[in-house]
């Protein structure tokens, strides 16, 4: 009797087991869910205490909510199967780090990006201060600064440079009354991919000149080859901001079909030289460049939306000499001047400050100096400011075209600040 109850109470024990076991057991496809709570359950083993107990897949808690709580009975720290429900009742997501990672990868940069479009409107200081030059001689101009790039590879990059002007009054600098003005192109190879030494990144480009200009079609020019070194060098938390050094080093040799400018519009008058009619279609005697050195230094501290900035560009040019010197009075050669030198100097001065309304525009107030290295008085020009020489205040509006692209299609992720600076600040050059 004794066994025959024993035998019963082991059979009752076991029916009651198995039907447990099949009570538990998960719902079809809940081995998957148990592989990725499982991986995160090791994710949290590896983690400090303090992360696991404010771990926000777990609800912020690892203690089991009270029972009798709105949303249903307690849930245990770690649930194996269905993940804890959130807030709403709906199962949380599980997955591991390294898969989230993976799952978003960093999107790559456009071909385009880099490219710019500065808009300006530049009025030079005698326009207001009367008393700066003998006589009046108001300037007020409108320029773009259309910088394209390309990149070709992610170590090849192509940029482009080309200024569109147009004078609204009539000074004496301008053959071309009220008419749209190109400055020359410019084209460059750049190379990208030099390891970088002591915080300074180096560059390599490779460019070349094209004659869009008046200016430039009337010296004969066909093409201005070149290269260039830029180097670059950040510091952060430079006074509260970041703080960016940006220098170029370029050398052209311009080609040309003839060592004289010709002229290429017809003039009121024909120009005649002494004891002759040869240079009718020339311009004055001044020869041109053989040889170009520009040298630049920028500098742009960064606190915010803001941006100040300097700039100084300084160019030598070296120029032909002329094989033989005439007499203007009796047409008779003169012996060569040895003294005489044949090398101009340039500068270009710019302060500016920026505010960044966007990652895609940045607004700019400015003042920039033009000036010849040997002043109209004879003497070394002041490079910031010259009183007889091209001074001018604008407003400027920097747009980042790649980065408007990316706001017009809603991922606007661009990067703004001091990389502004290496497309706008530059002079427009002529060869």
């Amino acid at each position: 009797m004794k066994r025959s109850s024993l035998l019963s109470a082991v059979l009752v024990g076991l029916s009651l087991t198995c039907a447990g076991v099949a009570a538990a057991a998960p719902p079809a496809g809940a081995d998957k869910t148990e592989k990725v709570a499982g991986q995160r359950m090791m994710a949290q083993a590896d983690q400090p205490l303090n992360q696991q107990a404010t771990d926000p897949a777990s609800g912020g808690s690892n203690a089991p909510s009270p029972s009798g709580a709105p949303g249903g009975p307690a849930q245990p720290a770690v649930t194996v199967g269905t993940p804890a429900p959130d807030s709403s009742g709906a199962p949380t997501s599980d997955t591991p780090q390294a898969a989230a990672a993976a799952a978003a990868p960093k999107p790559k940069p456009r071909p385009f990006a880099g490219s710019s479009l500065f808009l300006q409107q530049s009025m030079t200081t005698n326009t207001v201060f009367r008393g700066q030059t003998q006589y009046a001689n108001p300037t007020i101009e409108t320029a773009a600064i259309i910088g394209p790039r390309f990149a070709i590879t992610p170590a090849l990059q192509l940029r482009a440079r080309l200024v569109a002007s147009y004078e609204w009054t009539n000074n004496d600098g301008n053959t071309y009354a009220h008419e749209p003005v190109l400055s020359d192109t410019t084209l460059q190879l750049f190379y990208r991919k030099i390891p970088s030494f002591a915080g300074i990144m180096p560059n390599l480009a490779l460019s070349v000149g094209l004659p869009t200009s008046k200016g430039s079609r009337a010296r004969t020019l066909v093409a201005a080859p070149g290269a260039m070194l830029q180097l670059v060098r950040g510091f952060e938390n430079v006074l509260g901001g970041d703080l960016m050094l940006l220098s170029n080093f370029t050398y052209t040799h311009p080609l040309y079909t003839s060592r004289q400018p010709v002229t290429i519009d017809d003039r009121p008058y024909a120009l005649q030289c002494v004891g002759g009619s040869g240079c009718t279609d020339l311009l004055s005697g001044m020869m041109n460049i053989s040889d170009t050195l520009s040298y630049s230094l920028i500098v742009v501290q960064e606190w915010g939306h803001f941006s100040p900035g300097l700039a100084y560009i300084g160019g030598s040019q070296w120029a032909y000499r002329p094989p033989q010197t005439v007499n203007p009075v009796d047409g008779t050669l003169l012996a060569q001047n040895s003294d005489a030198t044949n090398v101009r100097q340039s500068h270009y001065f710019a302060a500016w400050l920026d505010y960044n309304f966007a990652s895609w525009i940045t607004g700019e107030i400015g003042y920039y100096a033009a000036t010849a290295g040997i002043g109209l008085s004879g003497t070394r020009s002041n490079p910031i400011f010259e009183r007889y020489q091209d001074t001018r205040v604008y407003l400027g509006a920097s747009i980042q075209l790649d980065n408007l692209v990316k706001a017009l299609q809603g991922s606007d992720n661009g990067e703004a600040g001091v990389i502004r600076a290496k497309n706008n600040k530059a002079p427009i050059m002529t060869f």
